[in-house]
């Protein structure tokens, strides 16, 4: 399928929910892939690896992959990592075109849901997703962020050397790229529909709330990463913690109970 292109503006004036998009990826720019699962929110520190905040985000989501992706290559995870910032899970899912426990963070399974939605295109334009390959197989993918000059620009994930969030640019006739998924753009309320503008603050900031509940639920029932396991068991065993809510979060005053307690 083919489809004219376009640029950023041509993008805020057709589909804002695209021009939002971008600008999620594009503030990611120059974040570091980590070389533990460590540090992941600061964007330079413990770099030199897979480890990132995107799959770590995901992954807490419980069952939005079929599986857990932290510690992959995560340039697939970047670009739903950004959807599901901008819309939402259940929004970002119905465009990404993928369904719960997907296999989405593999880009060869990313391209065919897209392609299974007649979603596939071989022009760019804003918003895109991006796939990279041969006949045999599919290999990186990012987000159009521009069509300009007869390049196609793009903001990836896990992308040089060190792994990081880069701004890209290819000829349109780049020999890798595959093709593009084009979301549904239809189903994504635009800034100027009133739905969302009728909602008052209390009613957004309740929504918030119980996502992040929901979150932190989600996050409080994991099991401890297989990296940990040793050490929280001996963090246990000497009543430095009793071992409960491995993957939540610890405030500063559970933090200083804790070290306090350091044998």
């Amino acid at each position: 399928m083919t489809a004219p292109g376009g640029s950023l503006a041509a993008a805020r004036e057709s589909s804002l929910p695209a021009a939002r998009l971008i600008a999620t990826a594009q503030a990611q720019n120059g974040y570091l892939g980590k070389k533990s699962n460590a540090q992941l929110d600061d964007p330079q520190a413990n770099a030199g690896g897979k480890y990132n905040k995107f799959a770590r985000d995901l992954d807490a989501l419980g069952d939005f992959y079929n599986g857990r992706k932290n510690g992959f290559d995560w340039c697939d995870v970047f670009v739903d990592w950004c959807f599901v910032q901008t819309f939402g899970r259940e929004l970002a899912q119905k465009l990404l075109c993928q369904p719960d426990k997907s296999l989405g963070a593999g880009t060869g399974y990313s391209l065919s849901y897209y392609r299974a939605k007649g979603r596939f295109f071989t022009s760019p334009q804003p918003g895109d997703q991006i796939f990279f390959g041969d006949a045999k197989s599919t290999w990186h993918t990012g987000i159009v962020t521009e069509v300009k000059g007869g390049y196609v620009y793009t903001e990836e994930g896990n992308a040089g050397n060190p792994s990081a969030v880069r701004s890209c640019k290819y000829p349109l006739n780049y020999s890798t790229i595959k093709g593009y998924g084009r979301p549904d753009w239809s189903l994504a309320p635009t800034d100027n529909e009133k739905e969302d503008d009728d909602m008052t603050e209390e009613q957004v900031r309740k929504i918030v709330r119980e996502e992040y509940a929901k979150i932190e639920a989600e996050r409080a029932a994991l099991p401890p990463s297989a990296w940990a396991e040793d050490e929280l068991a001996a963090a246990v065993a000497a009543g430095v913690t009793d071992g409960k809510r491995p993957q939540s979060y610890a405030t500063r005053q559970e933090v200083a109970i804790m070290v306090g307690r350091k044998p």
